[in-house]
């Protein structure tokens, strides 16, 4: 069986977005969802402060983003490290002078059953995904006050709403981060900070790649209605969407990008 691939939109897609003069801080930037949300933003007129744990594959995408016209610089950050967290805001600030948006694709993924799952492993996976996504968005929150368009979007997960075979701590640390998001949307929609988070339905990436055989995300793509897999460029336009002034009204909301995955369960005919 052939894994069918799709062709990304143009990232220049978003006319008179209202990103001009916007800064983004994009952690978990250097590859996969985080790399073509850094890039679609950049493309769009914003400036892209590229983070992540690796700082060759940030210091990449943020050359690559300039390359083509755009403005980013890159950090090295580990997103359960509040150290890591100021040095990349302070350097964000010094670059660019503001920080309006905040996108968080960061997540730590440890595949293992409940009962062989050690507390070690099970804190490790909240640390990153959920107490990094706090400490992240609280450190960044007075910049953002300042900002008539601030925006946070957290990268959740379908794992979240539904169980997986080895699903571990991931997805209750996913649903910690979905209900998490709500909460700071409705703690400072009175500071005119909006807060979103998108669910990821099964993305084309280089991880998936390079983790799943051929062969199976393929046997995946056939479970989707649309009859594929996603790319990172879909779900990066849909952020920067969320991020764009034309979302202005938005927020609390978790959004599903999956080609309809999560209701194919109900597309089989009646009876069957």
């Amino acid at each position: 069986m052939t894994l069918t691939t799709h062709q990304d939109r143009p990232l220049d897609w978003m006319v008179n977005s209202g990103l001009n003069g916007l800064t983004a801080l994009v952690v978990g930037g250097g590859s996969g969802i985080g790399e073509a949300t850094a890039k679609v933003f950049a493309a769009n007129g914003g400036a892209v402060v590229v983070a992540d744990l690796r700082p060759e594959a940030a210091e990449r995408v943020s050359a690559e983003i300039v390359a083509t016209g755009g403005s980013a610089i890159h950090v090295a950050m580990n997103i359960a490290r509040q150290e890591d967290i100021d040095a990349a805001v302070v350097e964000a600030i010094a670059r660019f002078g503001r920080l309006d948006v905040v996108i968080n694709s960061a997540a730590l993924v440890r595949p293992e059953k409940l009962e062989t799952c050690s507390i070690d492993e099970w804190r490790a996976c909240f640390q990153v995904n959920v107490d990094g996504a706090l400490l992240l968005a609280r450190t960044c929150l007075p910049h953002l006050r300042k900002s008539p368009s601030a925006s946070i979007i957290n990268v959740t997960s379908l794992g979240g709403v539904w169980g997986r075979p080895n699903g571990g701590a991931y997805g209750p640390s996913k649903a910690a981060l979905m209900t998490l998001s709500r909460q700071m949307a409705l703690e400072w929609a009175t500071y005119g900070v909006r807060v979103n988070a998108v669910n990821p339905g099964t993305i084309d990436t280089p991880l998936a790649r390079a983790t799943v055989p051929e062969q199976v995300l393929a046997e995946r793509a056939t479970k989707i209605p649309m009859g594929r897999l996603g790319t990172p460029t879909e779900m990066a336009n849909l952020i920067v969407f969320l991020a764009s002034p034309a979302a202005s009204y938005i927020t609390a909301q978790v959004f599903t990008c999956d080609g309809g995955h999560s209701q194919s369960m109900f597309s089989a005919p009646m009876g069957t």
